[in-house]
């Protein structure tokens, strides 16, 4: 039996998050004009990639509600049935985007209602975040709650309080990404992976940045990890994301007996 079989499902389109098998690789699309997004739509479309994820908060228009969820049914329509997931990180974590909590609700509620995506990120730190987990429940789209610590790491414990608090507030996805000073530091975050994964009621995303978190990216499903980012010949959403067909060659040899 497989060790991993007993982890929480999110289906979306033809796609589970969660449960037996690899982690999805998810290709972020990041740049801030729309020649640039519409090219790099067309080579995951093309590409092993499983999901995709929009950073709208590059995009030159993120104000734009309308342009925006005009630009989200055009990606969709180029990578097909890969799901899209929506997010639009602030200034708070990791981004130049520093709209109020209104401003940051209001834009997710517009493309939540639009029906242009499959998921969407919501900031658990946010001050709009209950509102945005309400507007996105009211449109059935599924929530992958977050949290971005870009300075360090926290303990183990702490990790493992943020996921379970995201969880509580009803993300049906909960993610994490830490940065790490030391190796300990990336067995902390790996630690509270597995520990989480043994009885969390929702698929976790974790993964420790930077070239010393990248076995962390490459070993998710031996931890309880369902997803994991990479690049396809751009520069990626945060650092240390590594190259699509590496990170594949990668899950598929660790995995290859679980």
């Amino acid at each position: 039996m497989s060790v991993v079989s007993h982890r929480p499902v999110l289906q979306v389109r033809n796609l589970q998050l969660g449960g037996p098998g690899r982690p999805k690789v998810i290709i972020p699309l990041t740049d801030a004009h729309e020649p640039g997004l519409f090219a790099a739509a067309r080579r995951i479309a093309a590409s092993r990639a499983d999901m995709v994820e929009w950073r709208v908060d590059r995009y030159e228009h993120r104000d734009d509600h309308a342009k925006v969820t005009r630009m989200a049914a055009r990606i969709h329509e180029i990578v097909g049935e890969r799901p899209l997931l929506f997010t639009a990180r602030t200034k708070h974590e990791g981004s130049d985007w520093h709209p109020s909590s209104d401003g940051y609700r209001d834009l997710i509620a517009d493309v939540c209602a639009s029906g242009t995506i499959d998921l969407v990120d919501v900031q658990y730190l946010n001050p709009a975040a209950k509102r945005c987990i309400e507007a996105a429940r009211a449109n059935r789209i599924p929530v992958v709650a977050s949290n971005h610590d870009f300075v360090g790491t926290p303990s183990a414990s702490k990790i493992g309080d943020r996921l379970n608090a995201m969880a509580s507030m009803g993300a049906d996805v909960v993610k994490i990404a830490v940065m790490p000073r030391s190796p300990q530091d990336v067995a902390a975050l790996l630690a509270a992976t597995a520990e989480c994964a043994e009885t969390s009621r929702v698929p976790l995303i974790t993964m420790s940045m930077g070239p010393l978190g990248a076995v962390s990216r490459l070993a998710g499903q031996v931890f309880g990890s369902c997803a994991t980012f990479a690049t396809l010949g751009d520069a990626g959403s945060a650092p240390g994301q590594l190259p699509l067909d590496d990170v594949l060659s990668a899950l598929d040899l660790i995995g290859r007996d679980l």
